[in-house]
């Protein structure tokens, strides 16, 4: 089986993501992930956090179910924390960040904007 997942808008939220879920009535979440191998741990924490946060912390909900998309093996170099790094790098010296050849060309000005905003 097949699934066509298209993208809309990219968001950095500060905070818990169920709860910015809830605000704008999410059904699923979806969390890209390099590997089990990579993210696991990591990704097994959020998912305590995403099941029991609004059960314990409120609103009193049930959990948002999170599905996982795990890359292809090829790309398990790449990681939020590099992207961020060239974007960065970019900005200080004053140019465009280079994702394109690490990110889909239909996103990277999209993430390109994100990361760079200044916080």
């Amino acid at each position: 089986m097949h699934f066509l997942i298209i993208i809309f808008f990219f968001v950095v939220v500060s905070g818990y993501i169920w709860r910015f879920a809830m605000k704008e009535k999410a059904s699923i979440l979806y969390r890209g992930i390099r590997s089990w191998g990579k993210d696991g741990a990591e990704e097994r924490l959020l998912y305590i956090l995403n099941s029991y946060g609004p059960i314990l912390l409120g609103p009193l909900r049930w959990p948002i179910p999170t599905c996982y998309l795990e890359g292809k093996p090829e790309y398990l170099y790449i990681s939020s924390t590099l992207v961020r790094g060239l974007c960065q790098k970019a900005k200080e010296e004053g140019k465009e960040p280079e994702l394109s050849s690490i990110v889909p060309e239909s996103v990277h000005v999209d993430i390109s904007k994100v990361y760079i905003k200044d916080k």
